[in-house]
């Protein structure tokens, strides 16, 4: 499994909890060094309804404590599940009309130690990733080469049961989800947002990357609210468990509101 489906996996927990947004930008120096940025974002509704179980579990007329995103102590120690060197340098409570969250930033001193999960922004509060991370490797130079590798499972994590049968999918697969399905799936979807992209601080030379902005790489970029009321295209995302990598990249073409970076390792050259 590669990290597209890790990753939809992960959304698909997600949303058992609610609307999310994580934005997750990694600045990187000619030198090896550099930040993290993470902006976590929770729906203000999600929020009230986690107080509310809170509250039906409190005991002698005690009020209990308001749900709080935001605890610079977790996130300390979240610095040390994020690679050696990497320290929290600082955080502040973010709020929107409709969101809860906070903004933190990291810093780390060499890249070849950063170990960037996902769920380094769990809303539950989780400090230590269980999925795998995107790892980085690193050479100074003039200009200097940054390789990120996207993770993927394990050959020891597949479950050895029946043989493998060959991927259903087909190009011209019909969609079979109904209107009623489709809606339901977008009360769910609606306000999720997650973007992972990497920023050189200097000038690119040359990169293999599909989405490119300047000194910006896109690795990740999902607005499912784009989705629309889009059947056809939640009928693809379904497909995508039993997809290869090269279905998957076929099945993701056009949708409304994903990009996702196809190749498992990305290189990037610049400079200052």
């Amino acid at each position: 499994m590669n990290f597209l489906r890790l990753l939809l996996t992960s959304c698909m927990l997600f949303l058992l909890a609610g609307c999310f947004q994580v934005t997750t930008v990694v600045r990187v120096n000619p030198d090896g060094s550099g930040t993290v940025e993470e902006n976590m974002l929770l729906s203000k509704k999600l929020v009230a309804q986690i107080e509310g179980i809170m509250g039906s579990f409190g005991g002698n007329g005690e009020k209990p404590k308001p749900f709080e995103l935001f605890e610079p102590a977790k996130l300390k120690e979240r610095a040390s599940s994020m690679g050696q060197g990497v320290s929290y340098l600082s955080g502040k409570k973010v709020e929107t009309s409709d969101y809860t969250g906070y903004t933190a930033t990291y810093a780390f001193i060499n890249i070849n130690t950063l170990k960037l999960s996902q769920q380094n922004g769990d809303p539950t509060g989780n400090s230590e990733p269980k999925d795998l991370p995107f790892t980085f490797s690193f050479s100074k130079g003039s200009p200097a080469t940054l390789t990120i590798v996207q993770p993927q499972t394990k050959a020891s994590e597949k479950t050895p049961s029946a043989p493998e049968q060959e991927p259903s999918f087909h190009a011209d697969t019909k969609p079979q989800m109904s209107d009623e399905n489709a809606k339901k799936f977008m009360e769910l979807f609606m306000g999720i947002k997650l973007v992972l992209a990497v920023e050189m601080n200097g000038t690119i030379v040359s990169t293999n990357a599909t989405h490119v902005d300047g000194n910006r790489l896109t690795i990740v970029d999902l607005d499912l609210a784009k989705l629309g009321n889009a059947g056809p295209e939640l009928e693809k995302l379904s497909l995508l468990e039993n997809s290869s990598f090269e279905e998957a990249r076929e099945l993701l073409k056009g949708i409304p509101g994903i990009r996702f970076d196809m190749n498992e390792k990305l290189t990037v050259v610049f400079k200052k």
